[in-house]
C-alpha cells in the first residue's frame, strides 16, 4: 500500500483560482486602505499616531489570533474557516463605513476585519498547499499573478469611488465587493478526494519479471511469489487510524539506505498489490525487494527478534503513558504543536520571516501616506504610482518561480536576495524628489515585491511537513503580530518626534538587514560545517 500524494494539478487549479480570487479582493484593500483613511482620519479628527495604531492593530490582532489557526483548521477544515473569514471581512468593512471615532475604528477594522483576513488567508494557504507539492511554486506564482491584477486596479477603483461617493460609501461598496471571497470559499474541496498514487520511477521497476530463479549480482534469488508470502507473513505492523508511526518509518528509511543493504536486495514488483497492510516495522520495505540473496537471509531471524523487542517497548510506553497522564503544559504543547520551536532552523526562519513581513506590511500600509506627507504628491499621482507598483509586482509574481527554477535556488535564497534588493531601493527613495524619479523607484519596488510575495509563501511549506503546516503558519503569524504591533506603534511615534517619515524608512531598512544577517550566518555556519565534515571524511 503506497502513500498517496497531492494531484499537482487537476482540481488544484480550481483551488488556485479560488485562492487568487480571494487575494484579489482582500489583499489590495489591506495595502490601499491608507489612501482611504487619509481622508477618513481628517474628517473624524484622528491623530497620526492613532491612525498608525489602527492600521497596525488590523494586522497585529489578526496575526496574534492566527496562533489558534492550526487547531481551528484541524477541527473544522479550511472550507468552513474560509467561509467564516469571508463573512467577517465583509462585516468589518461595512461597520467601518459607519465609524465616527477611534474606538469604533478599532472594533470594526482592527478587530473584526482583522480576524476575517487572518482566517481566509490561513484557510486558502493551507488549501493550495494541500493540492500541490512539486508544482507548489508555480501554483502560488500563478495565484499571486492573478492577485496582482487587484493591486493594479483596486487603487484606481478606490480613488474613483472616493471621488464619486466619499470615503464612507466607498468603504461600504468595498465591503460588498469582499463577498467575492465567500464565493471563492465555496469552491474549496477536501484534497483527500483528489490524492493520487505516486509515479513509478525507472529504478523502482522490477528486474525479475518471471517467477523462475535468476542470477542478480552473482547471487541466486528465490521466486518473487514465494519470498513475498514469506515476508508478508513474518512482518506485520499495527496501524492506528490508518497512519504509520513517523519515527518507525523514518528509522526504517535510514536502515535500508546503506550500501550493503542495497547490494543485498533488488527492486520490487510493485505492480502486484500485497494482500496485507504495508510493513513499516520491517527492515525490508515494500519499495525494496522481498527477494534476498543467501548472504543476507540471516537478517530475517535478527529482524524477528527486533520486532518482538520493539513491540514490548511499545507496550511499556503505552503502560507508562496510562500510569502518568500528561500535564496541562504538555497538553498545551501538543495542542499547538509547539515542539516545532525545538528546531533551531525553524526558529531562525520564523524570526526572519516575522521581521521581514512586519517591514513589508508597514511599508505597504504607510507608502501612500509617505508619498503624500513627505513628497507632497496629489491623490491622483499616488494612485498612478501604486498602479505602477502593482503592474511590476504582478509581472514578477508570475516570472519569479521560473527564475528560481532556472537558477536552481531554494525559496529562502530567492527571498533573501529580494530583501537585499529592497534595502537598496528604499534607500533610493530617501533621495528621490521628482515624480519621474519616483516612477522608476515604484517600478523597482514592484519587482522586488513580486519576488518576495511568491517566495515568502513557500519558505515555511518547503521546510515543514504538510500535516504540521497549519501549526507552523499559526506560530509564525503569532510572532508576526507581536513584531508588527511593537514596531508599528514605534513608527508612529518616530514620525511625530521627527516630523518626517525618513527616520521610519531607515528603521525599516535596519530591521530588514537583521533578517539578512541572521539567515546569512545560518547558511555560512552549515557551509563551513559541511566543508569540515567533507575534509574529515577525505582524510
Amino acid at each position: 500500500m503506497t502513500t498517496k500524494v497531492p494531484p499537482d494539478g487537476g482540481y488544484g487549479w480550481v483551488v488556485t483560482f479560488a485562492y487568487a480570487l480571494n487575494n484579489v479582493v482582500v489583499l489590495p484593500l489591506i495595502a490601499g486602505f491608507g489612501l482611504v483613511f487619509q481622508e477618513a482620519f481628517e474628517e473624524t479628527e484622528i491623530s497620526a499616531a492613532q491612525g498608525t495604531l489602527i492600521i497596525t492593530l488590523n494586522h497585529g490582532i489578526g496575526m496574534l489570533l492566527s496562533f489558534f489557526g492550526g487547531p481551528v483548521l484541524r477541527r473544522w477544515g479550511y472550507r468552513k474557516v474560509a467561509v467564516f473569514g469571508a463573512l467577517m471581512v465583509s462585516s468589518g468593512l461595512i461597520l467601518t463605513s459607519m465609524a465616527s471615532n477611534f474606538w469604533v475604528f478599532v472594533l470594526s477594522y482592527s478587530i473584526i476585519n482583522s480576524m476575517g483576513v487572518a482566517a481566509v488567508m490561513a484557510a486558502f494557504t493551507l488549501a493550495i498547499n494541500s493540492y500541490f507539492k512539486e508544482k507548489r511554486g508555480r501554483a502560488i506564482g500563478v495565484g499571486m499573478s492573478i492577485t496582482g491584477l487587484g493591486t493594479i486596479l483596486m487603487p484606481m477603483l478606490m480613488s474613483a469611488l472616493m471621488y464619486s461617493y466619499g470615503w464612507r460609501y466607498a468603504v461600504l461598496i468595498l465591503g460588498g465587493l469582499c463577498l467575492h471571497s465567500f464565493s471563492a470559499a465555496l469552491l474549496l474541496r477536501p484534497a483527500k478526494w483528489y490524492l493520487k498514487e505516486p509515479p513509478v520511477l525507472e529504478e523502482m521497476k522490477p528486474l525479475n519479471k518471471e517467477n523462475n530463479e535468476e542470477l542478480i549480482n552473482g547471487s541466486v534469488t528465490a521466486s518473487s511469489k514465494l519470498t513475498d508470502s514469506i515476508s508478508l507473513a513474518k512482518h506485520e505492523e499495527p496501524i492506528e487510524n490508518g497512519v504509520h508511526s513517523k519515527s518507525l518509518s523514518m528509522r526504517s528509511l535510514k536502515n535500508t539506505n546503506n550500501i550493503q543493504t542495497r547490494n543485498a536486495v533488488s527492486h520490487p514488483d510493485i505492480s502486484k498489490k500485497p494482500p496485507d497492510p504495508p510493513l513499516s516495522e520491517s527492515r525490508y520495505k515494500w519499495w525494496e525487494s522481498q527477494e534476498i540473496n543467501l548472504g543476507s537471509s540471516i537478517n530475517i531471524f535478527y529482524e524477528e527478534d527486533n520486532i518482538k523487542q520493539l513491540k514490548a517497548k511499545q507496550n511499556e510506553i503505552y503502560i507508562n503513558e496510562d500510569e502518568k497522564p500528561k500535564s496541562i503544559w504538555n497538553r498545551f504543547i501538543d495542542f499547538f504543536d509547539l515542539t516545532l520551536l525545538s528546531d533551531p532552523i525553524f526558529v531562525n526562519i520564523m524570526f526572519g520571516l516575522s521581521m521581514a513581513a512586519c517591514v513589508e506590511i508597514n511599508f505597504s500600509l504607510l507608502l501612500p501616506i509617505i508619498l503624500k506627507d513627505m513628497l507632497k504628491f496629489e491623490t491622483a499621482d499616488i494612485a498612478k504610482l501604486m498602479a505602477v507598483i502593482g503592474f511590476s509586482d504582478t509581472l514578477f509574481r508570475f516570472v519569479s518561480p521560473f527564475i528560481g527554477e532556472w537558477c536552481h535556488k531554494p525559496p529562502r535564497v530567492m527571498y533573501l536576495i529580494s530583501l537585499i534588493m529592497i534595502i537598496f531601493i528604499r534607500s533610493l527613495m530617501l533621495v528621490t524628489t521628482s515624480f519621474t524619479g519616483m516612477l522608476f523607484v515604484s517600478l523597482a519596488i514592484g519587482v522586488t515585491k513580486g519576488v518576495r510575495t511568491v517566495y515568502m509563501n513557500i519558505v515555511i511549506p518547503s521546510y515543514v511537513p504538510l500535516e504540521r503546516l497549519p501549526f507552523a503558519s499559526g506560530i509564525q503569524m503569532f510572532f508576526n503580530g507581536i513584531v508588527i504591533i511593537t514596531l508599528g506603534s514605534l513608527l508612529g511615534r518616530m514620525r511625530e518626534a521627527s516630523g518626517t517619515y525618513r527616520l521610519p524608512i531607515i528603521v525599516l531598512n535596519f530591521v530588514t538587514f537583521v533578517t539578512v544577517a541572521m539567515w546569512s550566518m545560518e547558511f555560512l555556519y552549515f557551509r563551513i560545517r559541511k566543508k569540515t565534515s567533507d575534509e574529515t571524511i577525505a582524510a
